[in-house]
Order: C-alpha cells, then sequence, then structure tokens
C-alpha cells in the first residue's frame, strides 16, 4: 500500500489535471494507517505527509481547474470551503473567464529585452564540478579560459577558483572590440 500511495502522489504531482482514483482511496488509506503495517516511524510520516499534500494538490487542482475525477470525498470539502468562502459555481466560471482575458491581454505587451550584461574573462585555477545558472550549465577545467556573467565569476573568484582577467567587458561586441592577451 505505501507504494501505491507515493505512486498516486507523484503521478498527481505530474499531471496537470486531476487524475482517476479508487473511489475508496482514502478509505483503505484509512484502514492501512489503522492496522500500522508500516515498516518504521518514518514510513508512517511519510505516508502521512503524501495524503496530506495529495488531498491540498487535488484540491488546489478542483478549486482552479476542471472537478472531472474528484472523489466524493474532496467534493464534500470543496463543497464546504466554497460555502465558507460564499463562491458560486457561476461566480467561479466568471473568474475563470476574467483570468483568461487578461492573460489575453497582457500576451499582447512585449516584454523589455536586457542584452547588455557584465561579464567577466577568467581563468579556471582548479577542476570544478558542472552547475547552471538557469540557462547555461558550465563544466570548468583547470586553465581553461572562459566568460562568466560577473555575479557568477565574483562567487567563484572569492573562493579560489577562477582568477579574473583584467579589463571591463560587455556582451555587446559592437561596443568593446578589445583584445585579451592570453596569460
Amino acid at each position: 500500500m505505501y507504494k501505491e500511495i507515493v505512486n498516486v502522489f507523484f503521478n498527481e504531482l505530474k499531471n496537470d489535471k486531476l487524475t482517476k482514483l479508487p473511489e475508496n482511496f482514502y478509505e483503505n488509506v484509512r484502514k492501512y494507517i489503522e492496522d500500522e503495517k508500516y515498516e518504521s516511524e518514518r514510513e508512517h510520516r511519510r505516508i502521512l505527509y503524501y495524503i496530506k499534500e495529495l488531498r491540498k494538490l487535488r484540491l488546489y487542482k478542483a478549486f482552479y481547474g476542471s472537478r472531472e475525477n474528484l472523489l466524493e470525498e474532496e467534493k464534500e470539502i470543496l463543497k464546504i470551503i466554497e460555502d465558507i468562502e460564499g463562491i458560486s459555481s457561476i461566480q467561479r466560471k466568471e473568474v475563470e473567464e476574467a483570468k483568461v482575458e487578461v492573460s489575453e491581454d497582457l500576451s499582447e505587451i512585449p516584454k523589455p529585452i536586457n542584452t547588455q550584461r557584465y561579464i567577466d574573462i577568467v581563468r579556471v585555477l582548479t577542476n570544478f564540478p558542472e552547475f547552471t545558472d538557469g540557462e547555461t550549465v558550465y563544466n570548468l577545467d583547470e586553465n581553461d579560459i572562459i566568460s562568466l556573467d560577473r555575479r557568477i565569476s565574483r562567487i567563484l573568484e572569492k573562493y579560489g577558483i577562477v582568477k579574473r582577467i583584467k579589463g571591463e567587458f560587455y556582451e555587446d561586441e559592437k561596443k568593446d572590440k578589445e583584445v585579451l592577451p592570453l596569460l
């Protein structure tokens, strides 16, 4: 049962829409927890965590999306939440339509592009494991000469991984056409 709970949780996490669960899923989980057939205290804590997070995730998806595969227990919880907040299904649809209209208006406005960033040319002093800045994957080998964003190069220089080659450089090659002497 533990593996089934874990699989259900991660399948729900991967999918954008509600996944189909057996109608008696929560009842089976309660029986499993009450029977205490888990191997360790750690497994018990994890089961409780997965079930709590699974329920929150499914309710979130149902509240802001389709309610197609909701279980009865989840429908009751959602109804209670909506009654407390005073939201009817008609109001919910109006809110969703307004979100679509706003997102369509925002998609027409172009985002500003900042193409000029300070970069440093550095010599790698020691091998360093692969890392990323979210856009580029860097693999630093000893004696390589590379260009890095100034924010990254300063951090690496602080820890003695790279040494900056003197000079001010920009990514925009038209502005600066300096030639670097190799050290």
